[in-house]
């Protein structure tokens, strides 16, 4: 009787691992960026100055292909910091963010709006930066397909610095697009990446 019971175990657990794989190699990640994710930083733009328009109106847009007609999109990760460092005199000020993913010709296709609280995870990774995820419930996208995040001035959003105006990171704001070039400096401008990746299958 243990015998079998062992092998009847053994089975249930191969079947739930071999549907793991199965449901691992269905999922497909889209990534905004290319190099080394150690490069990454986070710019001291304040946007609001920059751009002339309150935080509520600013988002960090990133344009992705789907591999697919109709994939869904499951979740979107993107490095930020909130401007905790362990002390009790950083604790960040509760805030909403949101994200939006657009078509391609920028029409709504899902809104999330939420406190940034659940979602700054204090622990760093290697790259010096917090991995803030959001799930999202399965939305249908085809081709061209836009994510847009409002940090809203409750965290700082990671990039990468380019050599060139970049063509897949994005300002979207009051409903038009501008290159993601901004002030590094008083005399300095810098094309950035923002730093995403988006989930699906």
């Amino acid at each position: 009787m243990l015998i079998a019971t062992s092998c009847l175990l053994t089975l249930s657990l191969a079947s739930i691992s071999a549907f793991a794989d199965s449901q691992s190699t269905d999922e497909q990640v889209l990534y905004s960026y290319e190099g080394n994710v150690t490069d990454i930083s986070i710019l001291p733009v304040d946007l609001v100055s920059y751009i002339g328009k309150p935080a509520f109106f600013i988002a960090e847009a990133v344009k992705f292909k789907a591999p697919k007609a109709n994939w869904k999109v499951d979740s979107v990760q993107l490095y930020a910091w909130d401007g905790y460092d362990g002390s009790n005199e950083s604790i960040p000020s509760e805030r909403i963010i949101s994200l939006e993913i657009r078509d391609k010709d920028l029409n709504l296709l899902y809104k999330f709006a939420d406190s940034q609280i659940p979602y700054t995870n204090y622990a760093r990774n290697a790259t010096g930066m917090y991995p803030l995820t959001i799930e999202i419930p399965q939305i249908s996208v085809s081709g061209d397909f836009y994510i847009c995040f409002y940090d809203r001035g409750a965290i700082a959003i990671a990039s990468e610095p380019l050599n060139k105006t970049s063509e897949n990171s994005f300002l979207y704001v009051d409903g038009s697009l501008l290159n993601s070039t901004l002030p590094t400096a008083e005399t300095t401008v810098t094309p950035v990446n923002w730093i995403m990746k988006v989930t699906g299958r």
